[in-house]
């Protein structure tokens, strides 16, 4: 029988305060000042940058167009990026529309994140000028040995962080190392601009021609302007993005809670869940709830979800060497395992104690489902015969 409450979706958009925020939307609208540099958008850049703890951030209209714009503003030789096939398409667009041959590499089985071993087989196989590691979930991937591995090849890394903000990671030293490092301030993240993203670059000449490329391309004298887009961000998002840092502790800090709880939850039953490895010194930002389902159907297990309330769904589905558009490559098995059971449960900014316990509750419920068939077909202990 069916939970006849409401489903609890993987991902739920939330702000606070909105009556606060609706105040400061209806002050951009009577203001007349909309875009091109707005003050909202202004204070939201430095604020930021502060937040993250670098001396300056610029912010664009999304997250897509940030990697796309960090990559021309590091004029980038084009040749071949290497990805994750493991990530949204977005990470791919950027590189093909950049004018890149895409080269998909393997992940960790544990972690989910770029593997650094098929890393340094594919930048010995090829003319690689560019590296897209990315965040999963989360979970960040072992930058220093990638960006290392890359910059000895002579290649750029550009860091897709769409999903890390707020991670904390005991070792920053991988930064120095980097090209860029771009964030989503789409709906679904933690720090939500409706859309937006953000890039940070140590080279302030990378800062400064992203300021360029997003405005346009126009500088002084305009006769010296380039081919750039119109990729700025506008006050009322810009203001949305404000208020949501302001908050951002607090849904940092309530996320982390909701996240330990529920992955102790699953742990319980490792004959059916595994969650993804954290490694050692990263503090999560509780973006995602990622399981990998432990041969079991998956359809059946998200099925079983539903029937208790609960969305399960595929993220990062199908990977991208998957599309048909996608070029033959190495074998992904990491991947290709990963991709087959891999499911996320809800994880919001605010649950109620009922919301975390629903969940609990179809977590336990759907592993003694599952678990159940198997039990059942396991051959017994034949009976010791009997003394003559």
């Amino acid at each position: 029988m069916s939970d006849p409450r409401p489903l609890i979706p993987m991902v739920l958009p939330q702000v606070d305060d909105p009556d606060a925020i609706a105040a400061q939307l209806a002050e951009v609208l009577r203001s007349g000042r909309l875009s091109n540099g707005g003050p909202f958008a202004e204070d939201f850049e430095r604020a930021i940058a502060t937040f993250l703890g670098v001396e300056e951030a610029v912010v664009v209209s999304n997250g897509a167009v940030a990697i796309s714009l960090a990559i021309e503003a590091a004029a980038v030789r084009r040749g071949k990026a290497i990805l994750p096939a493991f990530t949204f398409i977005a990470t791919l667009n950027a590189a093909v529309h950049a004018g890149f041959e895409p080269v998909f590499c393997d992940i960790d089985p544990e972690t989910w994140t770029l593997d650094p071993e098929h890393l340094r087989g594919l930048l010995a196989k090829h003319d690689v000028t560019l590296v897209l590691p990315v965040n999963v979930f989360g979970v960040p991937p072992d930058l220093a040995g990638v960006a290392r591995q890359a910059r000895a090849a002579g290649a750029a890394v550009i860091y897709d962080n769409a999903h890390g903000m707020g991670t904390e990671a005991a070792s920053r030293e991988a930064e120095a190392l980097l090209t860029a490092t771009t964030y989503s301030l789409h709906a679904t993240k933690i720090l939500v601009a409706a859309e937006g993203g953000v890039v940070v670059s140590p080279d302030r000449e990378v800062s400064a021609a992203m300021r360029r490329l997003r405005n346009h391309g126009l500088t002084q004298p305009l006769r010296a302007s380039v081919p750039g887009m119109n990729a700025k961000l506008d006050e009322l998002r810009a203001a949305l993005a404000l208020a949501s840092l302001r908050r951002l502790p607090e849904a940092l800090a309530r996320r982390r809670t909701y996240l330990e709880r529920l992955r102790a939850a699953l742990s319980g039953h490792p004959q059916v869940y595994r969650t993804q490895r954290i490694p050692p010194g990263v503090i999560l930002n509780g973006q995602n709830l990622g399981v990998r389902l432990v041969d079991v159907p998956i359809d059946d297990a998200v099925a079983a979800f539903a029937r208790r309330g609960v969305e399960a769904r595929r993220y990062f589905y199908p990977p991208l060497h998957e599309l048909t558009c996608a070029p033959a490559g190495d074998a992904l098995p990491n991947t290709d395992r990963l991709c087959a059971g891999q499911v996320c449960l809800p994880l919001h900014s605010h649950m109620s104690e009922e919301t975390l316990e629903r969940i609990e509750a179809a977590i336990h419920g759907v592993a003694e489902e599952l678990e159940a068939p198997r039990l059942a077909v396991r051959p017994s202990r034949p009976a010791l015969l009997a003394a003559t």
